[in-house]
């Protein structure tokens, strides 16, 4: 919250959601608003945990405000955030603008390995869009919205939401309606927040789990071609009974395999910008990371084919302009 009152503008309504919390978070939301009196906020509160996605819409209901930005409990953001993500609405064919996502120094070889996962690139366009920093215009939001067809959160072993999953690619849905009606979808580099969202092994575990059954969820609700990380896997899995016949056949799931790691490579040193040591010491774990992406993606595509479901599928037109 110290984040949203450093803003160096300060023309803006803050709604809150808390999405049914069992701990001290509505109290501590409380006095907050009470200690600020001068703050335009509206708290709402879910009476049982919805998720992510359900929630922001809860959210985009009750605001009037024509820019809509989005902020996780995990997002701290640098004293011109705001002003630079609005900035680029100043374009009338601009329908959202994502910022940029600089993670805390990592704690341990697990954050390390994820480091980077949120960082979107582009000049001016962005290829893709990040919900714990992001701006939509409100008649966008309210056209299309957040799907709320994503896999279910889980629950820990006492019962409670389990929130140390990040990253499952919910707005995901938005930024291809966005795209496929024409819209313009901006990458604003001043538009900074601090991402601190804490994993330990668990939850990395978790988190390949999930992101590749969220993945599967979201190519067979747009029918879209299967994701380029997953496939040389996919295709090394595919051709693996060809290491029982002779060269060069035997050679074919190699190939698709070495093509893989050099995918996480490049995208590592590449787009997450890890140095080379980083890269190597994290290397043995993002391969692990990958064996249950996959696992997860491939289980999940089937059981979406072959058993019954609540996904409508979505055929959208392809873009009309170049993002």
């Amino acid at each position: 919250m110290q984040g949203i009152l450093e803003q160096d503008m300060t023309d803006f309504e803050l709604v809150v959601i808390d999405d049914g919390s069992t701990d001290e978070t509505q109290a501590m939301l409380q006095q907050f608003a009470a200690n600020h009196p001068n703050l335009r906020i509206d708290i709402l509160r879910n009476d049982r945990n919805i998720g992510a996605n359900p929630s922001r819409n809860h959210g985009i209901a009750a605001t009037t405000a024509p820019l809509v930005c989005f902020l996780d409990c995990d997002s701290i953001p640098e004293p011109q955030w705001l002003r630079a993500i609005l900035t680029p609405f100043d374009d009338n064919k601009v329908g959202a603008v994502n910022g940029m996502v600089v993670d805390v120094p990592p704690r341990n070889v697990f954050e390390l390995t994820l480091k980077g996962n949120h960082r979107v690139h582009g000049t001016p366009h962005a290829n893709r869009l990040t919900a714990g920093n992001m701006c939509v215009r409100r008649s966008l939001l309210q056209r299309y919205g957040f799907d709320e067809d994503r896999a279910a959160t889980t629950v820990t072993a006492t019962g409670t939401p389990d929130v140390s999953v990040s990253g499952r690619g919910d707005e995901e849905g938005l930024y291809l309606h966005l795209r496929a009606a024409g819209h313009e979808i901006r990458l604003a580099h001043e538009a900074i927040i601090e991402h601190d969202h804490p994993i330990n092994g668990r939850s990395f575990l978790r988190q390949a789990w999930r992101g590749g059954r969220s993945a599967a969820r979201l190519v067979y609700k747009y029918s879209l071609p299967h994701r380029l990380d997953v496939m040389p896997f996919v295709l090394m899995l595919l051709t693996f009974p060809a290491l029982m016949l002779d060269w060069p056949w035997s050679g074919v799931p190699m190939l698709f395999f070495a093509a893989g790691c050099a995918a996480l490579v490049y995208n590592d040193l590449c787009r997450k910008k890890k140095t080379i040591g980083e890269t190597i010491l994290t290397f043995p774990f993002m391969l692990l990371y990958y064996a249950l992406r996959v696992s997860a993606y491939v289980l999940e595509s089937l059981r979406l084919r072959l058993t019954p479901h609540g996904i409508k599928r979505v055929t959208l037109p392809l873009p009309t302009r170049k993002l």
